[in-house]
């Protein structure tokens, strides 16, 4: 009894050192910063190699399946693209359009825990704009434990992905009371302006009763 035995094709071989090489980068680059979005890619670039294989899989066995597997096959096709597209979908125009910046208050901090266990813990940032939006960003392990005491941050973060690239504690509180300041000088500045105006009314007053 013969028994055939399947070998792998090298495209197989290739695509799993891909994944491997992805998900090692992945895990490797830091949840908060500059490199996010690529982050953002090697998560996006593990479902795009899952879903090619699938493809390349289903063509290479296309004319050994029956009119019913080739329906099946077909649909699979759809779906693999779709789920790619799915996944890219928000990295696409936070690099057009780059990271934005947003002044938060009430801030809230929150972290959760998959049921997958290990690399499955994340922690997220909430907080309302200027604007009165909510906003909620992923930050790392380390930025939730700076965060605990934060009453407002400015925050710089892709708005699409909705992760944080850089942040600065308590700086809502110093525009405020730059605010106040210049308030209180202008105030000071109208008061002193009245009261000129006022004394040189009662100065004139005088001479013309004088004459």
């Amino acid at each position: 009894m013969v028994r055939s035995e399947r070998k792998i094709k090298k495209y197989e071989i290739i695509l799993c050192i891909l994944v491997l090489a992805v998900i090692a980068a992945g895990l490797l680059l830091p949840e908060t910063g500059n490199l996010v979005l690529l982050d953002e890619l090697c998560n996006a670039a593990v479902i795009w190699i899952a879903c090619i294989f699938v493809i390349m899989r289903i063509l290479r066995n296309r004319t050994a399946l029956s009119f019913s597997g080739k329906a099946v096959g077909a649909a699979a096709v759809i779906v693999c693209m779709a789920a790619a597209l799915w996944f890219s979908k928000d990295i696409v125009p936070d690099l057009a359009a780059g990271p934005q910046t947003a002044i938060l208050t009430d801030i809230q901090l929150s972290g959760t825990q998959a049921h997958t266990g290990i690399f499955s813990h994340h922690y997220y940032l909430l907080g309302i704009d200027l604007q009165g939006e909510k906003i909620r960003v992923e930050i790392s392990g380390q930025d939730y434990e700076r965060l605990e005491t934060a009453g407002s941050v400015l925050i710089e973060y892709y708005p699409n992905t909705k992760r944080a690239v850089n942040y600065q504690k308590s700086f809502c509180s110093c525009i405020s009371v730059k605010n106040q300041a210049a308030e209180c000088l202008r105030s000071l500045r109208l008061m002193e302006g009245k009261h000129l105006l006022s004394e040189k009314i009662r100065l004139l007053s005088r001479s013309r009763c004088i004459v």
